[in-house]
């Protein structure tokens, strides 16, 4: 009977909206599973020690890539699925190599370290562009992920870079992550 009492006692800790344990995650430091923005669709972890990490690819199989170097870019926190939690959204940059490409992924964790998933792909906002769109940043504002982001411009080529700032927000719905249209 003393053990229930005790171990009830230590149930009864704090609630006040600390963070769990999840949310000191050191973002440079854990594995992700990621798919180089769609170029490896099975997907593949990759496992970050300051922020970077080199992953084998199977250079036997289509694309032929001998390997992937992945780097953390940054990060946002706030609450993205409603529950108080500090959500964390990680800005990720993939590159096969051989290649002079890199692409973007961002994945969402929640506050406990389950994964809420991935935002689409930059390549869905697109357009007529002959490149898609980059991250410059990412904050979590009302629930919302931010993203500034820059477009490629007719006049802008890859060696220049995205000339055409522009915000777009997402949220998270039943099916994943959905963009938020200006109203």
């Amino acid at each position: 009977m003393l053990a229930c009492l005790l171990l009830a006692a230590c149930d009864a800790g704090d609630r006040s909206g600390t963070l769990p344990a999840a949310a000191s995650v050191d973002w440079r430091a854990t594995t992700y599973e990621l798919t180089c923005d769609g170029v490896v669709p099975g997907g593949f972890r990759a496992r970050v020690v300051d922020g970077e990490a080199r992953v084998p690819a199977d250079g036997s199989r289509p694309p032929f890539y001998e390997h992937y170097e992945v780097r953390v870019v940054a990060t946002a926190e706030g609450d993205v699925d409603g529950d108080d939690g500090g959500d964390t959204a990680v800005l990720l940059e993939c590159s096969p190599q051989p290649s002079n490409g890199i692409l973007q992924e961002v994945v969402v964790r929640a506050g406990t370290g389950r994964p809420l998933g991935a935002l689409p792909s930059p390549r869905t906002l697109q357009g007529s562009a002959p490149l898609p769109p980059r991250y410059d940043s990412l904050s979590i504002e009302d629930g919302e992920i931010v993203a500034a982001m820059s477009a490629y411009a007719a006049s802008d080529s890859h060696a220049s870079g995205p000339s055409q700032p522009f915000t777009v927000r997402w949220r998270l719905g039943p099916q994943g992550f959905v963009r938020v249209l200006p109203s």
